[in-house]
């Protein structure tokens, strides 16, 4: 059995497993390499098992020779043939050996840098999960949102179609109103021209007076003669002329009631109209705020999907190169 010296400590591998697979492989009648008690093992890391098995090497003792039953001549010449070949075999082992400790020192690096890049790739992993995740959750709240502001929109138009209905009921009603104030108006010129006409018939009655006076002065025996009927005239015309004035009186009063009615009724058709107006212009100008939102919602929703198919794209190459670097 060989010697087993202190071997350094290992997380998976220890130097007695090392030495075991050495031992069971050198057994067999195989060099016992790293590639061959890697496989045998079948697990642990290469620069681990590396060290122990250099260390079994080291640690086992040099074989025995047997005892010479040779000629003297026969082995003074076999001994100057066998230290040529140990003086060979010894430059060729240190080789060997050098070279052992320079693969095992690579190999160290090598599942270092591997180890340092399979931690790099795990947190690569877990931010990209993570923007994912809240790209994911964005999109959810700008989709909602986005909803939220097409349902507004749509109220907001109907609010302002209902505003464009009572603008045009509006609209309606002072076109009535117009209609009435032009009634109106024809009422007051037919008025003014009964007021001309019994005007001009006051000038001639007046005429008929002062004729009738003249002729009174000029022959005072008919006026005399006709005084009880010029007197009963006197009173007809007195009469014709109260009531003429009373029915022209209450003409201009109606007139005028009818004028201040269809002003105002005018006046607040206007000011609705007017305030319909504006309701519907805000109501517009609302809609149109809303549908440029929308607008920009989808295109940030646009824009945030582009990017996040960039970096789906961006992944799977990253990762690609990444294995083919360490490869």
């Amino acid at each position: 059995m060989s010697r087993q010296p202190s071997a350094p400590p290992s997380a998976d591998i220890s130097f007695e497993q090392v030495a075991a697979a050495a031992e069971n492989l050198e057994g067999r009648g195989a060099e016992p390499t790293l590639q061959r008690v890697c496989e045998h093992l079948g697990a642990g890391s290469p620069h681990r098992i590396q060290r122990h098995l250099s260390a079994w090497r080291s640690a086992r003792p040099a074989p025995e020779p047997p005892a010479p039953r040779l000629p003297q001549a026969l082995i003074d010449a076999l001994e100057e043939q066998l230290a040529k070949h140990a003086t060979a075999g010894l430059t060729r082992g240190e080789q060997l050996a050098e070279e052992a400790r320079s693969d095992a020192t690579t190999l160290a690096e090598l599942n270092e840098t591997l180890e340092q890049r399979l931690a790099d790739l795990e947190a690569r992993q877990a931010t990209t999960e993570s923007a994912a995740e809240q790209a994911r959750a964005r999109r959810d709240e700008l989709q909602a949102e986005l909803v939220q502001l097409r349902e507004s929109l749509e109220s907001e138009q109907r609010e302002a179609r209902s505003h464009r209905e009572a603008l045009l009921q509006a609209r309606q009603q002072v076109e009535m109103l117009r209609e009435q104030l032009e009634e109106a108006v024809q009422a007051r010129l037919l008025a003014e021209r009964h007021t001309r006409s019994a005007d001009a018939e006051r000038v001639k009655a007046e005429r008929s007076q002062a004729v009738a006076e003249s002729q009174r002065d000029g022959a005072l025996v008919q006026v005399r003669e006709k005084t009880e009927q010029h007197a009963a005239l006197q009173k007809e015309l007195q009469a014709e002329r109260t009531r003429q004035r009373q029915e022209i009186a209450e003409l201009r009063v109606e007139h005028k009631e009818r004028l201040d009615a269809a002003e105002r009724a005018r006046q607040e058709a206007q000011k609705q109209a007017q305030e319909a107006a504006q309701r519907a212009s805000k109501a517009e100008i609302r809609a149109e705020a809303l549908q440029a939102t929308q607008a920009a919602l989808k295109s940030r929703m646009d824009a945030m999907q582009v990017q996040q198919r960039q970096r789906g794209s961006r992944l799977p190459g990253q990762r690609s190169g990444e294995g083919r670097d360490g490869s």
